[in-house]
């Protein structure tokens, strides 16, 4: 077949918790989600399909014309789904010729059950400072600093199958910032 036609059900739900107070805003939401596809031959779950999500995400604004502001988000989800390597084996490609007795294969990998495996939970905190400097009414500066994945965390980006060994996302990222706008 040139195409595959997938059928799926996405079923989930959200509760949301928010709190405002002055300067002060807290916003909280937790996320349960499960998603199946079915190719006309097997069901599986795609890869995007995260079982637990959290975001808690607050700010405060301080200072005079409350033009300081602290952030904070702290995420954490449950592993996306995977599939696992069954074991490899030499696949022989017959470049050049057919005779395999002067030949080496290259590294073939036999794969497990389609995404039957889950990855390892991810947690991550990123924080902000900002100060808006404002010039006009509509037209100022905003000078920053940030840290993504505030206590560095190593959190899982890919399993390299052929090197064994588990590749990571970004570790402890601070960064500046400065944002002109008008």
């Amino acid at each position: 077949k040139d195409f595959i036609i997938e059928t799926g059900t996405a079923q989930g739900i959200d509760f949301v918790i928010k709190y405002d107070y002055k300067a002060f805003n807290l916003y909280a939401v937790y996320s349960l989600s499960k998603v199946k596809r079915f190719d006309g031959i097997n069901e599986y779950f795609p890869v995007f399909d995260r079982r637990h999500n959290i975001n808690i995400v607050s700010s405060y604004s301080f200072g005079k014309n409350n033009s300081w502001e602290t952030s904070l988000r702290w995420n954490f989800g449950s592993g996306f789904p995977y599939t696992q390597t069954a074991g490899f084996y030499e696949k022989n490609t017959f470049g050049g010729g057919n005779d395999i007795t002067n030949n080496n294969g290259q590294l073939g990998i036999l794969y497990g059950d389609y995404n039957a495996a889950r990855l390892p939970t991810y947690h991550r905190l990123d924080l902000s400072i900002k100060k808006t400097y404002r010039f006009k009414e509509r037209m100022g500066l905003e000078v920053g600093a940030s840290v993504s994945n505030a206590y560095n965390r190593e959190n899982m980006f890919y399993f390299d199958r052929v090197r064994f060994k588990r590749v990571n996302q970004l570790p402890i990222l601070p960064s500046v910032n400065m944002a002109f706008f008008f």
